[in-house]
């Protein structure tokens, strides 16, 4: 047993002890899908007008008209409010008549949105960009999440981080449900952005570096189905829910079997290994060889001990920005995580504006992600990281483009989720093949450091939607020639298909070594 995953595999492979610890990584990830996209209903806005008395007095009603015609009339504005008199002719109204300031406030139509922070504090009309603001805010929390936790998981370990970012996480979710202005709501979404993706990401790496070289690829994308679960969760309780501040607290509900499945995780082996901490991985390799039943040689870990490339140690960033082949690898991956997360976070978000119900458009986008997840897996291993990622990146830009010019209804909705579909994969995908390039000192700064450049891809996707007021087909088309772009440099990339995972610099640099290193005899998937 020379490496780690000899020991996995002595061990049992992916046996009961990986599976429990996955069962708390797949609640964190659940949790992530619920805080990212609450603000779809919590912030929703459905047609208003403005509030104006006068057309619910007798002054309307006198002048011969129904209560229905006066109703219509009172809806005819919704950012200002018509200076009329009830004789005049309604169908000249908007061409003739002066307009004046909504002074007495907005009527809201919940027709579709029951109750949102939107109507509570009124952000409509010149206040209507503040929504957008405040989604991009919460995912500017992302960018602590991917640096400052990211390197807290790699400098003092998996466990710890998870613990840290899980309990603040909660907190922050409470406390945001009782916030008094948007001001204090944007703060405290950006905690929660921040913890949560620093328990998302740190969840993810710790289930990949506990996951076989033949399991990695499936661990590290069906992982992600649970993610997709939870926008059919969101879709129920934004639709039968009456409170957007229940509907938050609600989301917080996850945590309590999150509690109680951390007492079944420890620190990441391979993590304690790369930091030559050998009598903690001892302890907790021993306790992976009970829960799976399965012996372990006496010499391990004097194998393991005599293997360990120094080079492994004190290992950092700095060591991926001075070589000229890790540069170039990092360069590429950090543009394709940013086209990854402004394409998904685009497209997840413009639901609203397929021409059908917002609830069912929704469920849709997220029933489109389980098969991506399985499909990604499955090329993965099949084809291999690289044509399958650049592939689906390919033909999502395609079916965005296709969306440009389908007809708002079902047909704008199959060319949209067929995006939705391949850029879901894809994403799946580029979190394993990242991980995979990246060697174990560094593994989670490194994918953290390309999160940085989707996170900014994901504050600018709600902005970008602003534009299409002025002309429509803009987002679309940024989207589309983006996303293949991206697909194209994918091919520059190693393939790590059936590779071990690098635990030192010189192990990443060979990655496109000819058969016959030591990655030659790995289990292929």
């Amino acid at each position: 047993m020379k490496t780690f995953d000899d020991v996995l595999q002595a061990t049992g492979g992916f046996d009961w002890y990986q599976w429990r610890t996955y069962f708390f990584v797949c609640i964190a990830v659940f949790v992530g899908c619920l805080l990212t996209f609450t603000q779809v209903f919590t912030g929703g806005m459905g047609e208003f007008w403005c509030e104006s008395s006068k057309f619910q007095t007798g002054e309307c009603l006198d002048s011969n008209k129904t209560s229905k015609e006066c109703k219509r009339l009172g809806q005819l504005a919704s950012c200002m409010s018509y200076n009329f008199t009830f004789d005049e002719d309604e169908k000249q109204l908007q061409e003739y008549v002066k307009t004046m300031p909504c002074e007495e406030g907005w009527v809201f139509d919940h027709s579709v949105y029951r109750n949102t922070f939107t109507e509570e504090w009124e952000l409509v009309c010149d206040k209507s960009a503040v929504t957008n603001v405040l989604q991009s805010v919460y995912l500017s929390g992302f960018l602590v999440g991917c640096t400052l936790l990211a390197f807290m998981s790699d400098r003092f370990g998996r466990y710890p981080t998870l613990v840290v970012c899980g309990t603040m996480t909660c907190l922050s979710t409470l406390a945001s449900a009782a916030s008094p202005h948007p001001i204090v709501f944007g703060a405290l979404r950006f905690c929660v952005a921040a913890f949560s993706y620093g328990l998302s990401l740190t969840s993810f790496v710790i289930s990949t570096e506990m996951a076989t070289p033949s399991m990695r690829v499936y661990v590290g994308t069906v992982l992600w189905i649970p993610f997709a679960i939870g926008y059919f969760v969101l879709s129920a309780l934004g639709k039968y829910l009456n409170s957007w501040r229940l509907f938050i607290l609600l989301t917080a509900a996850p945590f309590i079997p999150m509690i109680l499945a951390i007492v079944y995780v420890d620190e990441s082996p391979r993590w304690l290994l790369s930091k030559e901490r050998y009598k903690d991985a001892d302890k907790i390799i021993q306790k992976i060889a009970r829960t799976n039943r399965k012996p372990l040689p006496l010499d391990y870990l004097t194998n393991l001990e005599e293997s360990k490339d120094v080079e492994a140690k004190g290992g950092n960033m700095l060591h991926v920005v001075r070589n000229p082949v890790l540069r170039l690898y990092l360069l590429n991956l950090l543009y394709n995580w940013f086209v990854q997360s402004f394409v998904y976070y685009g497209l997840s978000l413009s639901t609203s504006s397929l021409g059908v119900d917002v609830f069912i458009a929704f469920c849709i986008s997220g029933a489109v992600e389980i098969p991506s997840y399985t499909f990604g897996a499955f090329t993965m291993a099949k084809f291999g990281r690289k044509i399958s990622t650049g592939g689906l990146m390919i033909f999502g830009g395609l079916a965005c483009f296709a969306t440009i010019f389908a007809p708002l209804g079902p047909v704008r909705v199959t060319f949209a989720m067929l995006g939705k579909f391949a850029i879901t994969a894809s994403f799946g995908n580029i979190y394993v093949h990242t991980a995979e390039i990246f060697p174990t000192p560094m593994r989670v700064f490194s994918v953290g450091t390309c999160s940085v450049a989707a996170r900014v891809g994901g504050i600018i996707a709600p902005l970008i939607l602003v534009f299409e007021k002025y002309w429509a087909s803009l987002p679309l088309i940024l989207f589309a020639s983006s996303s293949i772009l991206a697909g194209l440099l994918v091919f520059f990339l190693p393939e790590t298909k059936g590779k071990l995972m690098p635990d030192t610099i010189e192990d990443s640099l060979n990655l496109k070594t000819l058969p016959g290193s030591k990655e030659a005899n790995a289990p292929k998937a």
